[in-house]
């Protein structure tokens, strides 16, 4: 009972600490340079040139930037390029949509009841490869100074696959073995993911399937499961 109540303790801890530091970590020193979205409305602001606004309250602009300068060239020929000290930049936010590729670490997962047996929290090894779709948000803001600050932050969505180690005993298996292991394990399932720019941490909810010949007996076989998980980011 001790051993179980410091995992959850430990799960809560862990996941805590990673969502009250997220704003910390937000701040970025680098722009990368592709293809944004942007509001209309913000990009006639910062170009003084422009006579009214424009129809689309969207536009998409190549963003690069160096040096504390930010170019800005619109896909659309209705607007003018633009080439801009960042600290004048008083507001301005966009985005883009990317394909993204994670390594992820699932550290705890938590299984419902089944069979009688009481929902466990299990922080056994597993890891997986996932890919899905995602949305990186910058601001570029200032309040007058010569100092300015770029914040990002990225959210993403999609599915995984992985391996990973279970344990099995006689309670897991109905008391069809009378010895204890440790289980190899294919996972897979879906997840969200929560980018700071500094880490990845995310939800997941998946299935394990047992490679070895008990897998008939082991109860959690293709079972749902929850789980808190950290990533890489690849690209």
């Amino acid at each position: 009972m001790m051993r179980k109540g410091f995992h959850y303790m430990s799960a809560i801890l862990v996941a805590g600490i990673c969502f009250f530091s997220c704003k910390s970590v937000q701040t970025v020193t680098e722009i990368p340079s592709d293809i944004y979205t942007v509001s209309s409305k913000e990009y006639t602001i910062l170009d003084s040139g422009a006579k009214q606004l424009p129809s689309e309250k969207r536009i998409k602009i190549e963003v690069e930037e160096s040096d504390g300068i930010l170019n800005l060239k619109p896909v659309s020929e209705k607007f003018r390029p633009l080439e801009i000290n960042m600290s004048s930049i008083e507001n301005l936010k966009f985005y883009r949509y990317t394909f993204d590729v994670d390594i992820l670490t699932i550290p705890f997962k938590i299984r419902p009841s089944v069979k009688g047996f009481p929902q466990q929290l299990n922080p056994n090894f597993s890891a997986a490869v996932y890919l899905g779709r995602r949305r990186d948000s910058y601001r570029i803001s200032s309040k007058g100074s010569k100092k300015f600050k770029v914040s990002g932050v990225g959210y993403g969505y999609g599915g995984f696959i992985g391996i990973g180690s279970v344990t099995m005993n006689p309670f897991v298996t109905e008391q069809q073995i009378d010895y204890e292991y440790d289980g190899f394990v294919i996972n897979g399932g879906f997840a969200g993911i929560y980018d700071a720019k500094k880490f990845n941490l995310g939800f997941a909810v998946g299935a394990d399937y047992l490679l070895d010949k008990n897998n008939k007996n082991w109860i959690y076989q293709g079972k749902p499961w929850f789980g808190l998980l950290f990533g890489i980011n690849l690209n």
